[in-house]
Formats: structure tokens, sequence, C-alpha cells
């Protein structure tokens, strides 16, 4: 009986033995199975252990996602500077009437050779330029009253229109609803330079075609220094109203404001850009 257990127990011991020496012999993995695929050493990288591969992922994706957080964090600090919007605050020190308008909205009295003019600055106030360019259109092609746009009756009273970029947009936006065709205000409506889009320039109203006027000397002789067209003494038209059959101009001769017939001659219109 006892040989029967002593039997017993050893075949359990030995199968039990056995079942170990199958688990311990179990193939050992590959280095690179188990993401270690440098063969040399990194900062911060992981040596296999029984081989001389390392692993390095880890530690460059921490250093990419290091990078990206720098990278942020430079951009806000760039927003917060610029005060929140992401852009260089203008700065309008140079801007003084006659002074030249370049395409990066900075202006200087002389010419800056490396830089685009695009306008001479007639306004500090408002910070608007003209530009370098005119044409001779017509106000409208008919006879029509843009019902949104106000009408001025005198010329004391239409000096005091400067709301020239309204103006332009109403004109726009009732000849193109009802299939009229409105020249001048196509034209500044068109008009682009380096640095500005079609649609950013417009058509002076009347106090703003009359501040031209008043500091035209100073005008014409920054657009002579830049190539630009001088402003002829002749007629130039507003966006200002007066009736269905007039409009606002100025002669540029005498400086004389009166109301005109839209249509009948083709009139000076000098684009303006609010910078």
């Amino acid at each position: 009986m006892k040989q029967y257990l002593f039997l017993t127990s050893a075949l359990v011991v030995s199968g039990l033995l056995s079942g170990a020496a199958e688990a311990a012999c179990i193939q050992t993995p590959t280095c690179s199975s188990l993401g270690y695929t440098s063969s040399s050493s990194c900062d911060g990288g992981i040596k296999c252990p029984f081989g001389n591969a390392w692993n390095c992922t880890i530690i460059n994706k921490i250093t990419e996602i290091t990078n990206k957080i720098t990278t942020i964090e430079e951009k806000i600090t760039e927003i917060e500077q610029n005060g929140g919007g992401g852009t260089t605050t203008p700065d309008y020190t140079n801007c003084t009437v006659g002074a030249i308008l370049y395409s990066d909205k900075s202006c200087n009295a002389n010419v800056v050779a490396s830089k685009t003019p695009i306008g001479v600055v007639f306004d500090t106030t408002n910070h608007l330029a003209i530009a370098l360019d005119t044409e001779l259109k017509l106000w409208s092609d008919e006879y029509f009253d843009v019902p949104t746009l106000s009408n001025y009756s005198s010329p004391s009273e239409v000096i005091a229109d400067w709301q020239g970029k309204n103006n332009t947009r109403l004109v726009l936006e009732y000849c193109k609803a009802n299939g009229k065709s409105c020249p001048a205000f196509e034209y500044v409506n068109s008009y682009k330079t380096e640095g500005t889009l079609a649609g950013d320039w417009y058509l002076p109203a009347m106090g703003e075609l009359n501040a031209i006027y008043g500091n035209m000397g100073v005008l014409n002789t920054a657009l002579g220094k830049i190539g630009g067209t001088k402003l002829p003494t002749n007629y130039h038209w507003s966006s200002s109203e007066s009736s269905s059959h007039y409009a606002w101009i100025q002669y540029f001769g005498n400086g004389d404001v009166d109301g005109y017939g839209k249509n009948p001659d083709n009139w000076y219109v000098r684009p303006v850009l609010a910078f």
C-alpha cells in the first residue's frame, strides 16, 4: 500500500515538473515585435532586455507633443500681444495728410522703395486715402431715385455727408436689385490693389470729396512722387444724391458744389479707402 502511494505521488510530481518545463520553454519574442526597432540608443529611450535594440517611439512622441504645445503657447502669446485679433495693431503715427499709404497699410511722407504705394492719405481722423487712379464715368445710366439713400437739398447740407462707404453699398444694392447700371459705383467697387480687395474702395460722399478738394495741393504733390494720377481741375462725382435726376458734384477748379444730372456726362471718379 505504501509503495502504491509513493508511486502515485511520484507520478503527480513528475507531471507538475513536466508542465513547468513546458511553460518555461515558450519562445522568447523578438525585440522588434515588442517595439524595439532602433539600432542605436536614444535620449530617454528604453533598451530591449534581451537584445541590443532600443525603443524610441515613446520619447519621440512625447517630444512631438511638447513641441506642439510650445507652438500653441507661442501663438496664444502673439494673439494676446496683438489685442486678441491675431494681427498687428495699425500704427497711424506717420499717416498724416499727404502721406503715402502702402499696401501693408503703413504710411510714410517719403517714397519707400521696398513697399508698394496704393494711395495718399487725405483724412487722419477716419483714416481715409484716395486711390492713385481715376476714371471718367456716369453716375448712373438713367434717372432714378435710390429710396434708401438720403437726398440733400443744399451745398451746406450735403457737405455734412461723410457716409461714402454706406452710400456706395446702398446704390449698388438698388442697382443690382432693379437691373440698373451705375458705372461710377461699379468702377469703385471693382477697384483693387495689392493689399486690398474689390469692395474695399468706394465713391466718396460730398463731405469726403470736399476734404479731398481742400487738400488738393498736398495730395497732388504726393501723387507725383509715386506716379499716381493727379486730381484733375474738373468735376468729380460724389456718392451723395440730390433727387431722382441729380447727384452732387464738386468742381476742383474753384471748389463749387452743385447738383448735376446723373447721366448726361462722364465726370471724374476717385476711389477712396478706409484703412
